[in-house]
């Protein structure tokens, strides 16, 4: 298993921010001035690592975690993490068959249109504030910022948290929702771990590892969208 997505299934805390990139001015005459810079608003997200994890179970853990450095992205998910994997639960009433069948009209903008709806009654809802949405192949998830609900017509318009960062075209692309979207993670931080006294591992009384991993810091992942 590779390191980001190790880190992700074993870290015992998230933290997430995607908010906008926001500059505040005050005037002489205390008038606050707001700016917003336009960005993808790419996902931040710093997890918090227990201080039990024995070096005789992780060294390839370490390993893939030097290789990747800085510089690596990685595609993560968080539906192994069963701490965790509810954040990003499914909150709308369809099946995974009837999420399966439905394709991108247009995605321009925050203007996501999705048609080759279900046949299911009008106030059946397709998604809560807060899904996430990815499209087609690509990790790069969206929210809903609204309730969306079925209603009567061929297609329904789904506001997300960000314009379209996707390069290449969606059209009549597939979606996958919840916590089976995936995430194009890198660690800017990538923290340095030290070996310390524990985690005792022995056979026929020969000790085989007496070192637990205390790494320097959080592990801070950070959106790449470079190549989006």
């Amino acid at each position: 298993m590779a390191g980001l997505q190790t880190i992700v299934n074993k870290c015992g805390g998230l933290t997430i921010n995607r908010r906008k990139v926001v500059g505040l001015q005050v005037t002489r005459n205390e008038i606050p001035r707001v700016t917003v810079t336009p960005t993808t608003q790419p996902w931040k997200m710093t997890l918090d690592m227990p201080s039990s994890l024995r070096y005789y179970d992780n060294r390839d853990l370490l390993e893939a975690l030097d290789t990747m450095d800085r510089v690596q992205p990685e595609v993560i998910s968080f539906s192994d993490n069963a701490c965790i994997n509810w954040i990003f639960k499914y909150q709308g009433d369809l099946s995974a068959g009837q999420i399966a069948g439905m394709r991108v009209q247009s995605f321009v903008g925050n203007q996501l249109i999705l048609n080759s709806l279900p046949v299911v009654p009008a106030s059946r809802i397709i998604f809560k504030p807060n899904d996430l949405i990815q499209i087609g192949t690509n990790p790069y998830p969206f929210t809903s910022t609204t309730t969306v609900t079925r209603g009567t017509g061929s297609t329904v318009t789904v506001t997300t948290n960000r314009p379209n960062i996707i390069s290449t075209s969606v059209v009549n692309e597939g979606i996958t929702v919840g916590n089976d979207c995936e995430f194009n993670m890198f660690c800017p931080n990538m923290p340095t771990y030290k070996l310390i006294p524990g985690g005792y591992v022995g056979s026929n009384g020969t000790t085989l590892n007496n070192a637990l991993i205390e790494f320097s810091d959080s592990f801070e992942l950070y959106e790449y969208v470079a190549t989006a």
